[in-house]
């Protein structure tokens, strides 16, 4: 059994050759991103809109996907917070009852720029905020973020969703 997955932080679902024997997972908010800029002053988005992670088999072997995403925050003030959290579990869309547990996607950083280094060792996203990094002064900066997810063994197919939100504050 072949599954489909799409890493999409922000897209609907997508088409794959054989919808019986795959199952696409998106982490989406519909067209754009869920982007919590809390202050003013502080502009936040993340690009690309959609990642094709490709097709998977249900094998309990990590996958992984560099710089998948790159997070842009912009701001001209104080101190800055950024954060993420995902919503829930990736739940298929045929059936509610079908998971794959959050803590099968996972993400790290690895940025070494102007404002310093930021670390993130490879750790699974939550549905609490995990405060990534904090920087006093202004900030125009691209941080690269990579995935992993692994799909459980016996996984169902279909299209499996959650929501990343991304906040600065």
């Amino acid at each position: 059994m072949l599954i489909i997955l799409i890493l999409s932080l922000f897209i609907l679902g997508c088409a794959s050759a054989d919808p019986e024997n795959n199952t696409t997972a998106n982490i989406t908010s519909g067209n754009q991103p869920i982007v919590e800029p809390l202050a003013t002053g502080v502009k936040i988005s993340v690009d690309p809109a959609s990642i094709d992670l490709g097709t998977v088999e249900p094998d309990g072997i990590e996958r992984e996907y560099y710089t998948a995403t790159k997070v842009t925050i912009r701001t001209t003030r104080g101190t800055l917070r950024f954060s993420v959290m995902a919503n829930s579990n990736l739940v298929s869309l045929n059936n509610s009852s079908n998971i794959i547990p959050i803590s099968n996607l996972r993400y790290s950083i690895k940025y070494d720029g102007p404002y310093g280094p930021i670390i993130i060792p490879k750790r699974s996203f939550t549905t609490s905020y995990y405060q990534i990094w904090t920087y006093t002064g202004p900030v125009n900066i691209v941080i690269p973020m990579d995935y992993y997810l692994t799909v459980p063994l016996y996984t169902d197919p279909g299209i499996y969703r959650t929501t990343i939100t991304y906040r600065a504050v």
